[in-house]
């Protein structure tokens, strides 16, 4: 998308984008390789390349960042996948997603965790 972008502003092209990623770390496409399908985990062993919900987060933050505004999800997400984004761009929406006054409970559960180290995360 950075590519994209760049090449747009330089034909003085203002776009909108739009992105709709898979939920999977994959490597770069090349010549040889032909990205997901390529793997050799495809199709049946795919769990471990799934993103955790802070990769989605930071690739949402990055898009954002970059001035897309429309950021989908494709094969892998999940809807906790697709409310980490929306949790992730509350701020610049100026709303959190429905029903995130749940959080709090998480937020008292893990107050009274016995590990320190996890009752942090509560703050």
């Amino acid at each position: 998308m950075k590519e994209m972008k760049t090449a747009l502003e330089k034909e003085g092209l203002q776009r909108h984008l739009i992105v709709q990623p898979v939920c999977y770390h994959t490597p770069e496409l090349t010549y040889d390789r032909i990205g997901l399908s390529g793997l050799p985990e495809f199709p049946f062993a795919l769990e471990s390349r799934l993103m955790s919900r802070w990769d989605v987060q930071k690739y949402a933050r990055e898009a954002y960042d970059l001035g897309i505004r429309y950021i989908g999800a494709c094969r892998g997400f999940e809807p906790y996948r697709v409310r980490a984004i929306a949790e992730e761009l509350a701020k610049g929406r100026g709303k959190l997603p429905p029903a995130s006054e749940k959080h709090g409970l998480w937020g008292d559960a893990l107050r009274q965790h016995t590990h320190p180290w996890v009752r942090v995360r509560s703050l």
